[in-house]
């Protein structure tokens, strides 16, 4: 059923009178809806990160593997960190990891706006939230806690991930197209009990890589999961700390009100002062 209601959601997307391109972070997901894609059509493919950074390695293999024609966006640190006030006005929310996520992709469709014809955009956006594909579900005690919690997630999809990938398209221009929450992918998930859709034997999404496994190269449909705001990044230096030591360097004067929902840090202080 995985297999053949994901390969539907994307065979139904496929109408469009403008070219087609997939972002590429060299993840499961996207890898596997620029797979199912590129049995279809020969596509271009969009990947951005730190010089070496895990995600350009990763989607290098990927393209490779699948044919695509693709391309690499290679930003600085100076140039991530100076998109953030345009990014928080974009996406019109002060959340740390909606920000701190949304910079790369802000970026890369505003690359892709600029330097390609492609208009409709696929992105890999849902799974986790469908699937448990986050690394904090191995600490679910049972299905029904990870049940739960996925459902929590994807009621409030429209606050975090999906205004993401949203705003980060729309405001350059683009079509975001997301299989994985396509209506009967998702209705199918959600009858999944949450001993399915939990980890299992160490690895999250542990179906959705078998049943896609022969898509891709092993290394990829096997890769842990890495946040976007990280695997952009390199472990030594990642995305999070370059933030925290440019809003370290800011000496604010103001500060968070009481109420404030986030931790009361610095980073957040800056991305509040931003969007205000």
């Amino acid at each position: 059923h995985l297999q053949v209601l994901l390969t539907k959601a994307v065979e139904k997307r496929l109408m469009s009178d403008r070219p087609i391109g997939c972002l590429l972070s060299g993840g499961l997901d996207s890898s596997i809806i620029a797979a199912l894609l590129s049995k279809h059509q020969t596509i271009n493919t969009y990947s951005i990160g730190f010089e070496n950074s895990p995600d350009l390695l990763a989607a290098r293999k990927v393209a490779k593997h699948i044919k695509s024609n693709h391309h690499e966006v290679i930003i600085t640190q100076q140039e991530a960190l100076a998109a953030i006030p345009d990014v928080i006005y974009a996406i019109e929310s002060y959340d740390i990891t909606t920000v701190r996520a949304s910079v790369p992709m802000y970026l890369l469709c505003k690359y892709i706006k600029k330097n390609s014809p492609d208009t409709v955009i696929f992105s890999g956006e849902g799974s986790d939230e469908l699937l448990c594909g986050y690394l904090y579900f191995h600490l679910a005690k049972d299905g029904k806690t990870a049940f739960d919690e996925s459902r929590r997630l994807i009621s409030d999809m429209y606050l975090y991930d999906v205004l993401r990938a949203d705003r980060s398209t729309a405001s350059n221009g683009l079509e975001l197209r997301v299989p994985f929450l396509d209506k009967d992918f998702v209705h199918f998930c959600m009858t999944l009990e949450g001993m399915y859709r939990k980890p299992f034997k160490n690895f999250e999404k542990f179906y959705l890589r078998r049943t896609f496994q022969d898509l891709l190269p092993d290394e990829i449909a096997w890769r842990r999961k890495d946040g976007m705001s990280d695997g952009i990044s390199r472990k030594e230096k990642p995305w999070y700390s370059i933030i925290q030591d440019f809003a370290q360097k800011k000496n604010f004067t103001e500060k968070l009100p009481p109420s404030f929902p986030q931790p009361h840090t610095t980073e957040a202080l800056y991305y509040y002062l931003e969007f205000k």
